[in-house]
């Protein structure tokens, strides 16, 4: 036992082990967080942008649907006195029909459901009184209905959008309606069917009995849903997000809204497993932009356990030179095994927290202009992202400076590099807390104002090109810039269609005389 205790419970091997421990274990901790925060963040993004992309598709099939009962409802009233003209029926029909392709088959009936005129003329219908529930409900009704699903007379699965006529007696004459075929091609299929997803994303239509009106497999349309405890959460919620836990399928992260006209809903989906696919390279660039830094820490703790053990190794062989009970008066003192292991661990959180600290440093580092101290472009495209996800109403200030050229080459760079900063420092007073100030370019900076319409965007931005025109600048003077100005509200346009209007609306400003604020709604 004292051979081993000799040979291999030694204090630098001691501490090399606790620190290389408390090391690995340190990192393995931030390698873990490091992919559950990652992965929680992919599964938001993707599930962010599956809602968008379902009330899209939600907001363009309410669109066309009530197109179709404008349409309905127009040529309706176009039959008030005309009703007993079979020529004209057939003409109204016909161009419903193929005016545009809203309707896969339009009929007029009369009072009583008999059909009176169908286009295209192939379907055999005219002279049959229809008797499917959609039929029943609109005589009964008389109003403009959305049917539900049902198979009809031709063995087809559709909907029906119809309204009642009336003539100038207010007498009811029966009703005009158009038929959207859901397993063949119709434009229902057309909105729904063209998406440019390649991950295997789809997308899914559910009607309130939870019966699936579209889906890529036509053999699932007109069946229940398979996930019924996830659909009965979806009907509930009618807009959101969510995971649907697979039973007999994959997992996936879905998006929902519904069509407010129909209770319809459509779901877009992505697997789970596809979307979480960019993880994999995201921790495999972590570990290797760390790797080189843990061979860092390991050569440390290594001399390190080394410069501590060789002092006590020089004063145990001191010792056996001199009288042992001054030697154990003196080691009695101190309780020196515990005592080097609690500075090892010192040490070593000592270390960790360095390492943390410029990680931050860098990160800072990363997200700043080393020059001026504004957010550089790398962090304001982020923060762009941030706040175009979560559907904030935001502006951009594209600021350049006039005749910066003229600054540099009469003053010399240090002079402009000093304007640069001077400029900054008057934009961070027109920058609230929660606005940002970023260097794009040499003499080209943004400010980005959130929560602001154009309107108050256009006073900042006089205000501020005010402010600079009457600052003085040392050694220069006075300096002015143009300011192009775009704002990110209602409209449905991408973060880079603004900053591209917001550039067009800057070169306007320059090419009409600078030192003027042009907005890109002018």
């Amino acid at each position: 036992m004292e051979t081993f205790k000799t040979k291999y419970l030694k204090l630098n091997h001691l501490i090399l082990v606790l620190a290389l421990s408390a090391t690995i274990t340190t990192f393995l901790n931030s390698f873990y967080s490091i992919y559950e925060v990652q992965k929680e963040q992919l599964i938001k993004q993707t599930i962010d942008i599956n809602k968008a992309y379902a009330k899209k598709l939600a907001e363009t099939s309410e669109v066309f649907i009530r197109s179709g009962k404008q349409q309905l409802a127009y040529t309706a009233k176009r039959l008030q006195g005309h009703f007993d003209d079979e020529e004209f029926l057939q003409q109204e029909t016909d161009r419903l029909k193929f005016q545009t392709n809203s309707f896969n088959s339009v009929v007029i009936t009369s009072e009583i459901g008999v059909v009176r005129t169908v286009s295209p003329e192939t379907i055999s219908l005219k002279g049959v009184q229809l008797s499917s529930p959609s039929s029943i409900e609109a005589r009964e009704k008389k109003i403009p209905l959305v049917s539900e699903p049902f198979l009809s007379q031709a063995n087809n699965l559709l909907v029906v959008i119809s309204s009642p006529i009336w003539d100038s007696q207010k007498q009811y004459k029966g009703y005009l309606a158009g038929t959207i075929y859901l397993k063949d091609d119709s434009i229902i299929r057309d909105i729904l069917g063209d998406h440019h997803y390649y991950n295997g994303s789809f997308i899914s239509v559910v009607d309130k009995n939870k019966n699936i009106l579209y889906h890529p497999n036509p053999d699932l349309i007109g069946g229940p849903v398979q996930r019924d405890d996830d659909i009965s959460k979806i009907l509930l919620e009618k807009e959101g997000g969510m995971i649907m836990d697979g039973s007999s399928q994959a997992a996936t992260l879905a998006g929902f809204a519904t069509i407010p006209s129909t209770g319809w809903v459509v779901v877009t989906q992505s697997p789970i497993d596809t979307s979480l696919t960019p993880l994999s390279n995201i921790m495999e660039k972590v570990i290797l932009r760390s790797l080189p830094l843990a061979i860092g820490v390991f050569l440390f703790i290594w001399l390190f356990a080394g410069a501590i053990s060789r002092p006590l190794q020089q004063l145990a062989k001191q010792v056996k030179r001199f009288d042992g009970y001054i030697v154990n008066s003196e080691i009695d003192k101190i309780n020196s095994w515990y005592s080097e292991s609690l500075e090892l661990k010192r040490a070593v959180l000592s270390k960790v927290k360095t390492f943390q600290t410029q990680i931050g440093k860098l990160k800072v580092d990363a997200d700043t202009d080393p020059l001026t101290g504004a957010n550089n472009r790398r962090a304001f495209e982020l923060r762009l992202k941030e706040l175009d996800q979560q559907g904030i109403v935001f502006s951009v200030l594209c600021v350049d400076v006039d005749h910066f050229k003229n600054v540099n080459d009469t003053y010399g760079h240090g002079t402009g590099d000093e304007v640069l900063k001077q400029l900054v420092q008057v934009m961070n007073r027109f920058s609230r807390a929660y606005d940002m100030v970023a260097r794009t370019g040499g003499e080209e900076f943004i400010l980005l104002l959130q929560d602001s319409h154009m309107q108050d965007a256009m006073l900042v931005a006089e205000r501020l090109r005010e402010t600079i025109a009457e600052e003085t600048f040392d050694e220069v003077g006075q300096i002015t810039v143009s300011i192009g100005v775009a704002s990110k509200a209602e409209e449905m346009i991408s973060i880079e269609e603004l900053l591209d209007s917001a550039d067009k609306a800057l070169y306007r400003a320059k090419r009409e005389g600078r030192n003027r604020s042009i907005s890109a709604a002018s």
